[in-house]
């Protein structure tokens, strides 16, 4: 029987697309994003604040913590290193922090993609994928950065794609579960070989769209339903486990925190609501969170 959970508001906000949660154990805090303001959020789950760390002029659609201290960050058509030195005020107001240093610039197709979701594999590798923001089909990709600095190393690992969205990997390492938004699928790859090999696909939808996507310690795969009120578990072979009803259509991504990792942390958006739909969903773009009784994987750090 697949069990239903309900999603409770953590932090009630209005992000305009809330994005890329990510666990940090360095300090017990979750790092996310609002992608279109540019802004990096700091929510500390004890005392239920959050800081705004840094606010940047392009987007910033994913972060990803490093080995080394500080933090990863997609920034429109750049990925960088990047340090908050400063303490934590406890208030809402942006702290003191460091620039962030790029570490590998994309020569995207138009002005109008920026990249989007991206993930630390075990190696140490960050995959990163990019968009078009006018909708166009199919001249996007998925890459693969490792290596510091001037030193640091892009591979392109799939290309055709056209909204790279959730990615992340079985707890052996030997699969990895890919959203191309648009598909509106969830697709498993084998990571057994120098690249990704296509062998199935995990669960396909008709009125909603895959987004980000998480996997548990038991190998099941949590997927951001954007449009579906919802984050769906599955099972490796295509059975659907688990679902977290969440009060916010627009749902779009998840992941695991908390000291035992046994928090699912669900971010979500408000962006195209007309009013209306705002008045019926007044927690559109604020953080949810639920305990489903599962156990999450620690995000791996970028070794750069």
């Amino acid at each position: 029987m697949t069990a239903v959970h309900q999603a409770r508001a953590v932090l009630e906000t209005r992000a305009v697309v809330g994005e890329s949660p990510l666990w940090d154990a360095r300090e017990g805090v979750l790092w996310w994003t609002d992608i279109p303001r540019g802004e990096l959020h700091r929510y500390h789950p004890q005392s239920g604040r959050d800081t705004l760390r840094a606010a940047f002029p392009a987007p910033l659609s994913a972060v990803a913590l490093r080995a080394h201290g500080g933090l990863l960050l997609a920034l429109g058509d750049t990925v960088a290193a990047f340090r908050s030195d400063a303490g934590d005020t406890g208030d809402t107001s942006t702290t003191g922090a460091t620039e962030p240093e790029p570490l590998a610039r994309f020569a995207l197709p138009s002005a109008d993609h920026r990249l989007n979701d991206g993930r630390c594999d075990a190696q140490g590798r960050f995959w990163i994928g990019s968009m078009s923001t006018t909708g166009e089909s199919g001249t996007s990709a998925l890459h693969r950065i490792e290596g510091a600095g001037g030193a640091a190393h892009v591979t392109t690992v799939l290309t055709g794609v056209s909204i790279s969205n959730g990615l992340d990997w079985s707890p052996d390492g030997t699969v990895a579960y890919y959203a191309d938004s648009p598909t509106r699928e969830v697709a498993v790859f084998d990571c057994t070989g120098p690249g990704l090999h296509r062998t199935g696909t995990l669960a396909r939808f008709t009125d909603r769209v895959p987004d980000g996507l998480t996997v548990d310690a038991e190998g099941g795969v949590w997927v951001a339903l954007f449009g579906g009120h919802a984050v769906h578990r599955y099972l490796p072979d295509g059975t659907l486990d688990a679902i977290v009803a969440v009060p916010a259509a627009k749902v779009t991504s998840c992941a695991f925190g908390g000291a035992d990792l046994r928090t699912l942390y669900i971010t979500t958006a408000s962006r195209g609501l007309s009013e209306a739909e705002l008045g019926d969903q007044p927690m559109a773009g604020s953080l949810f969170a639920c305990e489903p009784g599962i156990v999450g994987v620690p995000p791996h750090p970028y070794a750069g």
